[in-house]
């Protein structure tokens, strides 16, 4: 089976920060599939300071994350405007609880925003069906 990853690309109404989030598995194979997008985003903003953040991936293979950066550190264009946001270590199994209950929840929320559905404000579970 393979997994993939999903991206979402938000940029600040200023243009002066653009964030991008990543889910799904981030492997040392599909983390190259990340580099057209931060080039892309240098070239359409470059004044633009890029975040990666990897905080919500299911699976994340530490070596994905040294080949990111390393990837980031030779590319003159990225060199220095692109920040890359990992997790530290793996929480506590109470911490991880609320972690994963997160990440589902945002993972819905982008869900629902690449179909073009209405996000429901914060506090409203969405359910299944919809």
């Amino acid at each position: 089976m393979q997994r993939k990853i999903s991206v979402l690309v938000e940029v600040d109404p200023d243009g002066r920060c653009v964030r991008v989030s990543v889910t799904g598995a981030l492997t040392r194979t599909n983390q190259q599939a990340l580099h057209p997008v931060l080039r892309r985003a240098r070239t359409t903003l470059p004044a633009a300071r890029v975040s990666v953040d990897l905080t919500c991936v299911h699976e994340l293979e530490p070596t994905a994350v040294d080949l990111l950066r390393r990837a980031v550190e030779h590319d003159g264009t990225l060199r220095g405007t692109v920040e890359v946001l990992a997790p530290e270590a793996e929480p506590a199994e109470p911490a991880a609880a609320a972690l994963d209950a997160r990440r589902r929840m945002r993972a819905k929320i982008l869900h629902r925003r690449c179909a073009g559905l209405p996000v429901p404000p914060p506090g409203l579970e969405l359910h299944a069906a919809s």
